[in-house]
């Protein structure tokens, strides 16, 4: 075993234990989710021989082959799509996925649905959220999240389970802090409205190697964490 990703692993999850002493949380209530995303198999083999089992890929083709490499090998891991999902991709999506962190328009809310009423399952999505309102990044915007959640609650094959966010680059973790607590009251407020509604709306999906320890103490229930694991990566160069 790579006993360097096994003392990083071991590092995080202390991180996240001491995070949660500070702010009166248990440390059960937060998955972590390692980021393995252009990283070989055989690396996300040496993560789960150290305990871990939730991993999170953005290239769902790549995703499908690690899939099937778990599925030879008997590793009972759980993949969450983390990345942008494109339409002409949806056809790839099935019940193998344990979650999917970035649902952002009606038009994907559909697809989504129709491919999982198809291969009979349910696709269990979180709402992505532009909590910073940029421009350049995918999301619902803060203030149009009701209205996008009232439009998607009786969409039948989606389990709407939570938000995610990822908030605008900044010079210290910090700086994520206040957006954080934004998605946090988003959140609260939105579990108040529509749990009745979706009763699995309970996952808050924020924080990466940077600033997880931030979101943590914020509220997240599910921290997004790669280049603190596996180092940094190379830039992957995708033909569409």
């Amino acid at each position: 075993m790579n006993e360097t990703l096994q003392n990083r692993l071991a590092g995080v999850r202390e991180q996240i234990a001491a995070a949660c002493e500070r702010c009166g949380r248990d440390p059960e209530e937060v998955t972590l989710v390692a980021v393995s995303k252009t990283f070989p198999f055989a690396r996300i083999e040496e993560a789960y021989g150290a305990g871990q089992v939730d991993f999170g890929e953005n290239y769902i083709q790549d995703c499908l082959a690690k899939m099937e490499t778990a599925r030879n090998l008997k590793l009972p891991l759980r993949w969450h799509f983390i990345g942008h999902l494109q339409s002409n991709k949806i056809k790839y999506y099935n019940a193998a996925f344990h979650l999917f962190h970035g649902l952002d328009s009606l038009k994907l809310a559909r697809g989504l649905a129709r491919k999982a009423l198809a291969g009979n399952f349910k696709a269990r999505v979180l709402v992505q959220v532009n909590i910073g309102d940029e421009a350049t990044k995918a999301g619902i915007p803060a203030a149009s999240l009701f209205d996008f959640l009232r439009e998607i609650g009786y969409i039948e094959g989606l389990s709407i389970e939570g938000l995610m966010a990822i908030p605008p680059a900044g010079a210290s973790a910090e700086a994520s802090r206040p957006y954080f607590r934004s998605l946090y009251a988003l959140f609260s407020e939105a579990k108040a409205q529509f749990l009745p509604l979706m009763p699995e709306f309970k996952q808050l999906s924020m924080g990466m190697s940077k600033d997880f320890t931030v979101a943590v103490e914020e509220g997240a229930t599910i921290v997004r964490v790669g280049s603190l694991l596996f180092g940094e990566r190379k830039q992957k160069v995708v033909l569409n």
